[in-house]
């Protein structure tokens, strides 16, 4: 794991790799900088891009990406709020949150209790 901070959104791609299994999670306490990292990172093919904290800031931020008219198109990759809904409280139970939620999303699952799960946890070839 590489943390980092970029204070170009715009060179993101120049100093990160941001490909088809990169999972980036947005939150520098700096709402227009925080809006340029989510509008540049929607406009790759990562597959996860998260958003910490209330809903109403992510909702903020692509209204006003749309005020601008650099909506970025609905491709299923922005979560906000950020991670599963695990319980806890503190930046472990956060993390473990949004771990758990990347995870989901890389394997394309959807998070779910184990017991539920009719198939093997495994991918298997199909019995003929």
């Amino acid at each position: 794991v590489t943390v980092m901070e970029c204070p170009d959104a715009g060179a993101l791609p120049a100093v990160a790799p941001l490909r088809a299994r990169t999972a980036a999670v947005v939150m520098s306490h700096h709402f227009g900088r925080d809006t340029d990292y989510v509008r540049a990172l929607l406009a790759t093919n990562i597959a996860y891009v998260g958003v910490l904290g209330p809903r109403a800031r992510t909702e903020r931020m692509l209204a006003e990406l749309a005020t601008r008219g650099d909506a970025p198109p609905d491709s299923g990759a922005l979560f906000g709020p950020v991670g599963l809904d695990l319980g806890g409280d503190g930046p472990e139970a956060i993390a473990l949150a949004i771990i758990a939620e990347v995870s989901a999303v890389m394997h394309e699952r959807d998070a779910a209790h184990l017991r539920g799960r009719a198939a093997g946890l495994h991918a298997t070839a199909p019995e003929s």
